[in-house]
């Protein structure tokens, strides 16, 4: 009787627990890049940078928050008013109508 010696490789086979596991670990990696990328672009949009600055006047019933506002519509107001009240040196957020204010301009 002669033995055989099996020498053959046999090709790499996933079960389909294997395959259900690679390609759910291959989606979470892809899902986790996204938002990394998505709130570094994020953080990028929520800071004012600066911009050369323009003048307005205080419509009467107006506050800082609608000026604000007005001189950038898509940036958060919240920063745009602390950049107002120190390029004014305004010592609080009080403003009269007719006041003149120097805002931001982003184009």
């Amino acid at each position: 009787m002669t033995t055989k010696t099996l020498d053959r490789r046999s090709p790499v086979r996933l079960t389909r627990r294997g395959r259900f596991a690679l390609v759910l670990s291959v989606m979470v990696a892809l899902v986790v890049a996204g938002f990394g990328l998505g709130r570094s672009e994020s953080l990028a949009a929520g800071q004012v940078h600066p911009a050369a600055p323009h003048t307005v006047v205080v419509a009467p019933g107006e506050t800082l928050w609608a000026v604000a506002v007005r001189a950038e519509p898509h940036a958060d107001p919240r920063l745009v008013v602390a950049e107002i009240e120190a390029r004014n040196h305004l010592r609080t957020a009080a403003v009269e109508p007719g006041e003149q204010l120097v805002v931001p301009s982003r184009g």
